[in-house]
């Protein structure tokens, strides 16, 4: 029963995700990869994969200041942006099984901190696609198949999302500046 209500999570997480790929504005995409990190957090939580959850809990509190940075000055500082990588490694250590691909989502998480410290939308659809690689193969390897297909649909959608906004969108209005 707590495999199936882990997979209701992570269906919820792949819908927030998906809709956030697609938002031309980035308050909005932010707000919805928080509720992205809510519930894959949850799904791996109940799947005991405990580096995704530490990662996605933690990746909630990141993606909420990397959010309200922009109107808050004081959050905008190196030492804020260190204060999520240490998190993150420090994390890695704390999970670290002794087996590498227990570092995947430490990486891919670590890749997204630099990806949301961007204002660029584009570069954010990148790094999502970095990021995603990354827990495509880590979801391979612990065998977490549910998530591995929700990885494999974001990872098309957000190549779609880059065809459309980057390159379609670049290919119709050469003159019109795009971020």
């Amino acid at each position: 029963m707590i495999y199936y209500i882990a997979q209701a999570f992570g269906i919820l997480g792949l819908i927030v995700m998906i809709y956030s790929l697609f938002q031309k504005n980035k308050n909005k995409m932010l707000w919805f990869i928080v509720l992205n990190g809510l519930f894959f957090g949850c799904q791996y939580f109940l799947l005991q994969a405990y580096s995704g959850m530490f990662s996605n809990f933690f990746g909630i509190i990141r993606t909420y200041i990397c959010k309200v940075k922009e109107q808050n000055e004081s959050l905008n500082k190196w030492y804020v942006f260190a204060f999520f990588m240490i998190g993150y490694i420090v994390i890695g250590f704390i999970t670290f099984d002794g087996h590498i691909i227990s570092l995947l989502p430490i990486i891919a998480e670590l890749i997204y901190v630099i990806t949301l410290w961007q204002k660029s939308v584009k570069r954010i659809r990148y790094g999502t696609l970095l990021m995603v690689i990354l827990w495509l193969i880590y979801d391979v390897v612990v065998k977490a198949y549910p998530s591995m297909i929700t990885d494999l649909i974001v990872m098309t959608s957000t190549m779609i999302a880059i065809w459309v906004n980057d390159f379609k969108r670049k290919g119709m209005n050469k003159n019109e500046k795009y971020d």
